[in-house]
């Protein structure tokens, strides 16, 4: 199967944060409150160091990065790994290594180009031209001069200049994507038995003597495990929030001086008429219409007589009015680059079919009214009013929790902020509670909570919230009594023999195919599946099958055979007759021009990484990995 990777950025909002990543000295959320001392080095490239307030920096807009990416999947605990910091580790150091390559090699930015950069930036734009005021306001958002900007965006934009002209040094050849198109529509004539080790489950036995030695043997896997309950006190902007006074004439003013983001989305008013199926009838049957509508008749009557869609046909095709991204994206397109109303569009083809698309309406954006928007007003204001207290007292939190290490009551009564306790959590695989978050629950198991008695160091859930714990109680792992465990360990202990007996009873079958017997006469009824003719993904089969069946050498005169045991415990015996190799010409265009952007991306990645790991070699470099 062909894997493409589309990417689509959601708005100028999310285009800015992306690019103010890649900016390595951009400053965000609360890590400023929690960073040490920035004279601590975590590595040195030939002699220019990389300081541990960079490096936690580096780290939290990584987080930061895929926490948008990610949405709900995101888990804090996937980030706090040794591999995931020296991941950011390596980054910074190619980082320094391209821009002194880039110096050397006498590459340089123009202040013309630079100019550009930042003038053609959606985000520091109003009314589509570029404004100082929106400029120096965004990028003190995230605590930026325009001069540190600037200066990070030099020095960026000469690493990536660099790393260009190292990608666009690849070609991508079509004899490399012939070749590619060959192997993925590559298909294979496989035939399988299966000897299933549920028929022979009943017909197991076990001893008490092989569980009681199983249990003796395997004791730590049978444990009730370390349990730990904690108080904790948390300080959140949500809850901030809650308390904010309101007043308002507070809120009047808020909304006169942010007037601009109560301004609704501009709408468009359209009728259609589809034609379903992908065919030249219905392009046929498309022109004939659009024939009539030239002929000067009524769009809406030829909607009537025409339009496959039920929903609108019987409406002249009116679909009312609607906002960006909420269409499909194709149509939404045809709809919104129409300059004039009474506008027809050419055919636009989408997955219900094609659309001659009448624009019958635009409503520009209108701003909100104080009145009308005054809930929207209140909540920004709240929010704006939280964070700004958030951060003052996520200082406090960390100095009042250090401070007084041996309780929560002072940082608490400081705050104003509720000790709770928690439930019982174990070390890993809570579902509930603060210790979900795998970061919580290693700091609730830490030396310093569990064996010292202190206060933790302030955990960051989130941008936004944060926790402090001290141990409430603390209940050791204990051994589960045999007799509890008896009877799982007797059936894992059958599954295993049946899984064992299937595998001796498969490869005496798979010895007697490779002499030449029959396939019929080895298996029972139904344990046999003749010949197909399979490509790599195949719903007719378990991957487990395919993998293996792609992963055998091609037979020559003679079909090849190998057995294997699967999951579930049966023994799967293969049998390849023939490898058929794919069709490049009947890759459609789409998939041709996938493959070549992949093949293109892919290639020019392991260039640019070659270069690197070259430029590298020749460095010195050394890491600290106990300041990481």
């Amino acid at each position: 199967m062909l894997h493409f990777i589309r990417e689509r950025a959601q708005g100028w909002v999310a285009w800015f944060i992306v690019g103010l990543i890649s900016i390595p000295f951009a400053l965000w959320g609360v890590n400023s409150y929690l960073t040490g001392p920035s004279d601590i080095v975590v590595a040195t490239v030939n002699g220019e160091s990389i300081q541990q307030a960079e490096y936690q920096q580096a780290m939290q807009q990584y987080r930061d990065r895929m926490r948008n990416v990610m949405g709900d999947e995101f888990d804090p605990a996937m980030f706090d790994s040794l591999e995931v910091k020296k991941s950011i580790i390596d980054g910074l150091i190619e980082q320094k290594l391209l821009l002194s390559v880039g110096q050397d090699l006498g590459q340089r930015i123009s202040n013309g180009a630079l100019l550009q950069m930042i003038r053609s930036t959606p985000a520091f734009q109003k009314d589509g031209q570029f404004d100082a005021d929106t400029y120096s306001m965004m990028l003190a958002r995230v605590g930026l001069s325009p001069e540190r900007y600037e200066a990070e965006l030099y020095t960026d934009s000469i690493r990536q200049e660099i790393s260009n002209n190292v990608q666009r040094s690849t070609i991508t050849t079509e004899s490399a994507l012939n070749n590619v198109l060959r192997l993925e529509k590559q298909t294979r004539d496989i035939a399988y038995g299966v000897v299933p080790a549920y028929s022979l489950f009943e017909q197991v036995s076990v001893t008490d003597d092989e569980v009681q030695s199983y249990f003796d043997t395997h004791q730590t896997n049978f444990l009730a495990p370390e349990r730990a309950s904690v108080d904790y006190v948390e300080l959140s902007v949500e809850s901030l929030s809650k308390g904010i006074a309101v007043e308002e004439s507070d809120l009047q003013a808020f909304y006169l001086e942010n007037q601009n983001q109560f301004v609704g989305p501009e709408q468009r008013k359209a009728s259609h008429i589809l034609i379903e199926g992908d065919d030249t009838a219905a392009l046929e049957l498309l022109d004939t219409i659009t024939e009539r509508l030239e002929q000067g008749e009524d769009f809406a009557a030829l909607a009537v007589e025409f339009s496959q869609d039920s929903g609108s046909s019987q409406d002249g095709g009116d679909l009312g009015y609607f906002q960006r991204e909420v269409m499909d994206a194709d149509f939404e397109q045809a709809v919104f680059t129409m300059a004039n109303i009474g506008d027809v569009s050419e055919p636009v083809k989408t997955e219900f079919g094609h659309h001659l698309i009448k624009l019958t309406g635009i409503k520009t954006p209108e701003g909100k009214s104080f009145s009308d928007s005054k809930a929207d007003v209140e909540q920004l204001y709240r929010k704006q009013q939280a964070e700004d207290l958030f951060y003052e007292q996520a200082e406090q939190l960390a100095d009042l929790s250090y401070e007084d290490p041996d309780s929560l009551d002072v940082v608490a009564e400081a705050l104003s902020l509720e000790i709770k306790t928690s439930q019982e959590f174990i070390r890993e695989g809570n579902t509930t509670g603060i210790a979900k978050d795998q970061k919580v629950a290693d700091v609730i198991f830490s030396e310093d909570v569990l064996v010292n008695d202190l206060n933790s160091a302030v955990i960051e859930v989130s941008k936004s919230h944060l926790i402090v714990v001290h141990k409430n109680k603390h209940v050791l792992a204990s051994q589960l009594a045999f007799e509890s465990v008896a009877p799982a360990i007797t059936e894992q202990l059958r599954f295993e023999h049946a899984r064992d007996q299937a595998a001796e009873q498969g490869e005496v079958i798979l010895s007697k195919l490779k002499s030449g017997e029959d396939a019929l006469s080895l298996f029972a009824e139904n344990e046999w599946h003749a010949t197909q003719t399979l490509p790599r993904v195949s719903d007719d089969v378990s991957d487990q099958v395919l993998s293996r069946a792609f992963s055998m050498a091609k037979p020559s005169s003679e079909a090849q055979y190998m057995g294997f045991t699967a999951s579930n415990g049966n023994y799967v015996i293969l049998k390849l007759s023939a490898v058929t190799e794919g069709d490049y010409a009947s890759a459609s265009d789409e998939e041709q021009d996938g493959l070549y952007s992949h093949l293109s991306r892919t290639y020019a990645d392991s260039e640019l990484q070659s270069f690197i790991n070259s430029v590298r070699s020749d460095a010195d470099i050394e890491v600290f990995e106990q300041y990481m």
